[in-house]
């Protein structure tokens, strides 16, 4: 019988959310519990672990998309145009393409002109904001307004019937792509360590483009769940969405050099944390920005030193 190996810096992100989850549950003296709460606590996560399993395959090999935030914005704001002018049916495709589209403009830089993706992503989400406010800024002097409605027929995905059951097809799918996939055990191998990856015959710049292409994509899924669940756009749609992934991804227990420790369960684990910190601290009458804030930067801190000390301990084992 093959005998079970857990780690301990696998077990971390489980025991930072249990004491997030008992911590709320008894200061809110239970009203935290209640079914309603709940519901909100997980609608409010989806958008985050949708785009975090997308940008999941970008971090496990040590690189960084925080283009993802303005590229939700922006597979939003055009599929809702394009939907109003074509129709309903144009919606979903037109979000994935654009998104897709972003995506393969970061792969490509990253990978073939060997760019920082650190400084092409932050380079692009401040050129794409501005793409954007172009584009509701034409809106505004034709409609009335920068911010449009989806047609009433693409409301039904904001239901919880259809949504939930989509977002876990989305992770499940996800899951399969990164745990028993070559792309996402060879982004995990370039993790690791990129040169070694490269001798035994990884195709780096390959898994590396298409990291990026799967991280535009799923952030405009993310863009569906999102307009949906709105009902239209919005001028703030995606602003700081991808600090918010980012620290869920760490705050999962994901290091910053990606490899091993990537999995996606500490992307959901990590997205749920963070939002029951801003949840937990407006039920408990602190949802002041600036206490949200300060919390969870200290327990990001907290949680990657844990990490970072535990994997250090078992290099050293080794």
């Amino acid at each position: 019988m093959k005998k079970l190996n857990v780690k301990l810096s696998d077990i971390v992100p489980f025991i930072a959310f249990i004491v997030i989850f008992a911590f709320f549950s008894i200061a809110s003296g239970g009203r935290m519990l209640s079914a309603y709460n709940l519901r909100q606590l997980l609608n409010q996560s989806l958008v985050t672990i949708i785009v975090g399993c997308g940008m999941l395959f970008v971090v496990a090999q040590g690189s960084i998309d925080l283009s993802v935030g303005v590229n939700l914005a922006l597979s939003g704001v055009i599929a809702t145009h394009i939907a109003n002018l074509a129709g309903a049916w144009a919606f979903i495709p037109c979000a994935l393409i654009v998104g897709g589209i972003v995506g393969v403009f970061n792969g490509i830089i990253v990978s073939r002109f060997k760019v920082s993706s650190f400084m092409l992503t932050i380079a692009m989400l401040i050129g794409l904001r501005g793409v954007i406010n172009f584009i509701q800024s034409n809106l505004a002097a034709t409609t009335g307004g920068g911010a449009e409605s989806i047609p009433a027929s693409l409301r039904i995905i904001s239901s919880n019937n259809l949504r939930i059951p989509l977002f876990l097809v989305v992770v499940a799918i996800m899951a399969y792509l990164f745990e028993f996939t070559k792309l996402g055990r060879y982004s995990k191998a370039i993790g690791e360590n990129e040169t070694a990856a490269k001798y035994v015959g990884v195709p780096v710049k390959r898994i590396k483009f298409a990291a990026f292409v799967v991280s535009g994509i799923l952030a405009g899924v993310g863009a569906i769940f999102s307009v949906t669940s709105l009902g239209g756009t919005s001028q703030t749609m995606g602003v700081f969405l991808e600090m918010q992934v980012a620290m869920a991804i760490f705050l999962g227990g994901v290091l910053v050099t990606g490899g091993t420790t990537a999995k996606i369960y500490k992307v959901v684990l990590g997205s749920l944390s963070i939002t029951l910190i801003v949840n937990g601290l407006a039920v408990i009458g602190k949802a002041e920005s600036h206490i949200s804030q300060s919390v969870e930067g200290i327990l990001l801190i907290a949680i990657l030193f844990i990490t970072i000390l535990v994997n250090n301990r078992r290099i050293r084992a080794k």
